[in-house]
Formats: C-alpha cells, structure tokens, sequence
C-alpha cells in the first residue's frame, strides 16, 4: 500500500493555517507528480493491482461522493495545491485515458499507490516503479510537444512545480514488516542504497528539463497506526526505533538535496521535512482539531486500509476529527493543513520557474 504520510514531506512545523496572500504565491504553469499514495490521484485504477482506492468509502468527502483512486476520504494535497497555485482544481492521473490538451498542459499525476525508489518494493504489488514513472513522464513530453511544440513544451516542463513523494513503502515492505533487504543492509547502508536511487531519479528528471522540485523527506513511520497496530496493539504507541531511522535518513537526505542542487545547474531543490510537523500534529492534535490521532476513521481504524477499508467496513462519525482516514493514510481535514504549511514553504523559498537561469 503506498504510505500516505509521505506527503507531509510538503510541510513546516507551524502551528496555524496559513493565510495565502495571492500577490505572494509563486507561479507555475504547471504542476507534476512522482510518487506513492501519497500522491496518487488514481493511476492504479488503470493497472493490475489489489492497491486500489477506487471503491467505498474512499471518496467520501470528494466531491460528488466519488471514489476516484485517491486514498482518503476526499482530496490530496497535491489537489489543493494545484488549486492553491491558481493552476487547476484537481490533478488528473496521467494514466486516465480521457486526458484533455487542457489536462497535459496544466499538469498530470505519474504516483503509484505501494510505489517505492527500490524496484524490490513493487515486485509483489505490481504497482508503478518510480522508475516507470520516469518513462511515463517521458511520454507525457512527447505528448507536450506535440501540442505546443518542443521549446514551448520545454519551457513549460522547466517551469513547472514537480513533487518527489516516496520512500515509505521501501522501508515498510523491504526492511520492517518484510525483511528481505535486512540480508544484504543493515539500516545505515539500506538508507544510503535509497539515497543512491533517489538521487539518481532526480538527477533523472533534470537531464528531462525539471528544474524545480519538492523532494519528501521520511514521517515518523513508527506512527502509522497499522505500525502500531502489529508492533504495539494494546499500549499504542509509536515505534521510536522506527522513528528514529526516519530521522537519521532525512538528515542525510537533506544533506544530499543541496549536494544534488550545487551540483545541477539551475536547479532549484527543495527539501521538506515530514517528521516535526507529524509529530507536532500527534502531540498537539487539537490545535489542528483532531480527537483520534493513532488509529483511522474507516473500520476499527486498526488495520483497514485499500481492499480492507471497503463498503462493508463502518466509518466514523466526522472524519475531520481523525488525522486517519485509514490504517495508514490521513484524511481530507489533514491534507488540507497539509496543504496550507506548503504554501508557507515555498513563499518563503520564493521557489518559482522565474529563478530559472
């Protein structure tokens, strides 16, 4: 299952919303997305797998009641996002066949819900690689070009805002609950082996034109409640070891994000933490108007999540009030904070296609 909680890679610790002033919002003409469910807006309900949100209750909250792939109960921040930047209200998979010129030209969605930089990580979901997504956004360019032509369609790509959202999955499928990686690394050199991929796929999306990026950093994974759940079902509570190689890896990998800019020119780099403002959510859930911040809204909240969060499983009464829409990925209330400390972050980095050199 693509861990959600990826996304808080898109956030400070701030303890208020944010009140967007339109003079100061960056602009972009387009926005695009790699990674995991995070961030996927429905990509899966076009392939082979179980990891699928295209079902009830997923949608709940969506306009309309719809389950559109997304896993929440409404919207992701890469949705409010888009709509935040004055680009578009909802960002399209860019496997949906129906995909208008208006679709490509604004942006579309390439993550994969259980996607992961190490390839091992989709072996048994056949789920989308992020290294398939590469070769997806490779078609999405020839498409561009063919619409606008190849040096508008280059401008435009190196304009555009991209969002890196992944990394969960790998630790979650390969190192904890699954081991197979623990034969050939101990949790230092399974980080730097990650590190390697992740700064090869950036490195990836530069040589294709990207300048601007959004790179996730690692949530406290030991907080996910179906982590809790098998490692802590009657105290409830975070999984510190795991929490702490979140941490380790992200002060790594922000070490590296500016090696990778220094080294790239032109590129514009951002790292986002998504550990502090998790926790801070966690250890402060009612100023952000939570009651349930360890188990999730769908079913006993425990371990329901994908085919297991389904049209015979209960939901609860008001979601807003649970940081979980499921066992593992936050609801649309959440996103929507999410969404508004993201704005903060890139007003303040003023990260926009007009730094381009």
């Amino acid at each position: 299952m693509g861990i959600a909680i990826t996304c808080f890679a898109f956030i400070l610790l701030v303890q208020h919303c944010i009140i967007i002033n339109a003079k100061s919002v960056p602009k972009f003409p387009a926005i695009l997305i790699f990674g995991d469910s995070t961030v996927d807006t429905g990509n899966n309900n076009y392939i082979s797998t179980i990891f699928q949100g295209n079902h009830r209750p997923y949608g709940e909250n969506f306009p309309g009641r719809i389950p559109t792939g997304r896993f929440s109960d409404g919207k992701l921040v890469p949705d409010f996002l888009a709509s935040m930047l004055g680009i578009k209200e909802y960002i399209p998979p860019f496997l949906q066949p129906d995909l208008s010129n208006h679709d490509l030209l604004t942006g579309v969605n390439f993550a994969s819900a259980g996607s992961g930089y190490d390839d091992l990580t989709t072996t048994a979901t056949k789920v989308i690689p992020m290294s398939d997504q590469i070769k997806y956004f490779e078609q999405y360019i020839q498409k561009l070009q063919l619409i606008i032509g190849e040096e508008k369609a280059q401008k435009l790509i190196s304009g555009a805002l991209v969002v890196v959202s992944a990394g969960t999955n790998d630790f979650i499928f390969n190192f904890y609950d699954i081991p197979t990686r623990r034969h050939q690394y101990n949790i230092t050199g399974y980080q730097d082996f990650l590190q390697s991929l992740l700064q090869n796929f950036v490195e990836d999306l530069y040589n294709l034109g990207v300048r601007n990026m959004l790179v996730a950093g690692l949530p406290p994974v030991g907080c996910l409640p179906i982590q809790i759940t098998a490692k802590s079902p009657f105290l409830r509570k975070c999984i510190k070891e795991e929490n702490f190689d979140a941490q380790s890896y992200n002060v790594k990998l922000a070490t590296l994000l500016k090696q990778i800019q220094d080294a790239l020119l032109g590129s514009n780099i951002l790292y986002s933490d998504s550990y502090h403002p998790f926790m801070h959510m966690i250890n402060h859930p009612k100023k952000y108007g939570f009651l349930k911040t360890r188990r999730g809204c769908c079913g006993s909240g425990t371990y329901e999540a994908g085919p297991f969060c389904n049209k015979h499983r209960p939901v609860c009464k008001n979601a807003s009030e649970y940081l979980f829409w499921d066992s593992i990925h936050p609801g649309e209330s959440a996103y929507q904070h999410l969404s508004n400390m993201a704005m903060k972050k890139l007003r303040h980095h003023k990260l926009s296609h007009s730094k381009i050199h």
